[in-house]
């Protein structure tokens, strides 16, 4: 393929040359970069037409088998307490009478919040709204379910009152495709994801599905790069070492080992050096679903297999307990996950072990009243990116989708602002510029080069110029506020994986 007239991204400006050049990209790779480039015969040509060219978006933690189902999900995001979901149940279920859908169909919601609810949700409940449809109700920060007693019989699983969490429900969770109907959703939703996240300009994703996504993604139809993660339960049947390429035009391989060490903030799980202060009535210091001893032997097994380790730790207490058996083993390439509280001596940490910090930083935008309100006083704490970078910590964004939505724009565009409505941005000394934000956005690859793979998405132009400093040192917040908007609304005209046109506007 050759791509025409496209003004490469100058990382160390954030913008790019006046002067148009051609890209040449064969056998998935960058062969020529050039002016007046001839058209070899037979080959496809992309006009850019002045275009900005950038390297290839990633997005390095999603659920693929979560994600996507979301199309065929109720939502139940922004519902403050059970008797708001229930109503929501009730109203589905009415549309599907009417509308005269198989009442065995499974019902999957998805978006609620624990830390919303002043009662807790209980199977009784759920029971009553929906009788014998299977019901599974998960929570928007993935880490429990809510399901009835018709879904909790077709899953095997035993009666009970309350929800399902943590490592009960990720073993649960691969298995949502034998309720009826959500294989079919499954399915669909698979090659909706990879349209829209191409048309984002996404390249690549690292899957953190639960289950064997590595012997699903090659059947798939890929159109992008995916690595597929591993858990610990199983580590015996991993594929082979990270890196590994599992189908044959080369777009999946073995991604790196998954360890979730403690919950999430939106299920008071997240495990914490000092205690929730909960309006609720809750206190305590969240949930450690893997103690120092086993996740050392974890990491210890996926080494020995040529695995690269990604351990997910919300908490700051959390955060502790992986670095300590990061360094006790030696995890060459090892991600923290989230990454999301932090102390001064975490960070010195993973700087000083060479551990990436992978973060989802459009998490901040739903968690900024919530860590003000169970973590007073510990905001400094959350999302340290601007901390992370000056101290050398590698920076991976992604989004945790379907948690929040797979697009790399919001991400950056949280990053560089820090609010999602009228307030200024959060903690702003811990903003990031637009043109650093893309760095941590694009796997590593900072410029197209030849050589560099062929993964080139086109822009109308460049919203990564840098954000001007205010005299108190911070970014000034409406110049923040208005880049952050930009990125929001970037339009990306084209995109190219591994020399391939996969996605035009």
């Amino acid at each position: 393929m050759l791509i025409r007239q496209v003004r490469p991204y100058d990382a160390a400006t954030g913008g790019a040359p006046a002067r148009p050049v051609d890209l040449r990209l064969r056998d998935g790779v960058i062969t020529e970069l050039a002016v007046g480039l001839r058209a070899a015969p037979g080959e496809e040509i992309l006009e850019g037409a002045g275009a900005l060219a950038i390297p290839g978006l990633w997005d390095q933690h999603v659920h693929s088998g979560q994600l996507a189902q979301a199309h065929a999900r109720l939502d139940t995001s922004g519902a403050g307490s059970v008797g708001v979901i229930l109503e929501l149940v009730r109203a589905e279920l009415g549309v599907r009478r009417e509308s005269a859908v198989d009442s065995t169909m499974a019902l999957i919601g998805f978006g609620h919040r624990l830390v919303d609810f002043a009662v807790r949700p209980t199977v009784p409940a759920l029971d009553e709204a929906t009788d014998a449809v299977p019901t599974v109700l998960i929570g928007g920060d993935a880490h429990h379910a809510w399901l009835n007693s018709a879904a909790l019989r077709a899953l095997g699983l035993p009666p009970r009152d309350g929800i399902v969490a943590e490592e009960e429900w990720f073993a649960l969770a691969p298995r949502l495709p034998e309720l009826p109907g959500v294989a079919a959703a499954v399915a669909t939703g698979a090659a909706m994801l990879q349209r829209q996240a191409l048309q984002r300009g996404v390249v690549g994703l690292t899957d953190m599905e639960w289950g064997r996504p590595w012997e699903e993604w090659p059947h798939r139809t890929p159109r992008m790069r995916i690595r597929t993660a591993v858990y610990p339960e199983e580590l015996a049947a991993a594929p082979g070492p990270t890196g590994l390429v599992l189908d044959e035009r080369g777009l999946v391989s073995m991604g790196p080992l998954k360890v979730i060490v403690d919950g999430a903030l939106g299920s008071h799980s997240a495990y914490t050096r000092d205690a929730y202060t909960d309006g609720h009535g809750y206190a305590g210091h969240g949930v450690l679903s893997v103690g120092p001893e086993a996740l050392r032997d974890a990491l210890r097994r996926a080494k020995s297999q040529g695995l690269t380790a990604a351990v997910h730790a919300i908490g700051d207490a959390a955060a502790q307990v992986a670095l300590a058996a990061i360094r006790a083993v030696g995890g060459e390439g090892a991600r923290i996950e989230h990454a999301q509280m932090l102390t001064d001596d975490d960070i010195d940490a993973m700087a000083a072990l060479g551990v990436t910090a992978s973060v989802q930083p459009a998490h901040l935008l739903d968690d900024r009243d919530a860590t003000d309100t169970i973590w007073p006083g510990h905001g400094t704490q959350a999302f340290r990116l601007r901390d992370l970078l000056t101290a050398g910590v590698p920076l991976a964004l992604g989004s945790d989708a379907p948690v929040a939505p797979l697009d790399p724009w919001l991400a950056m565009a949280a990053a560089v602002h820090r609010s999602a409505d009228a307030r200024p941005g959060w903690h702003p000394e811990q903003q990031l510029q637009p043109r650093e934000a893309l760095a941590a956005s694009t796997d590593g690859i900072t410029a197209l080069q030849v050589g560099g793979p062929g993964d080139v998405v086109l822009l109308e132009d460049s919203p990564f110029v840098d954000v001007p400093f205010g005299a108190d040192g911070l970014l000034v917040d409406a110049a923040a506020r208005e880049a952050a908007h930009r990125l929001r609304e970037t339009s990306v005209l084209a995109t190219t994986v591994a020399g391939r046109l996969e996605s035009m506007r």
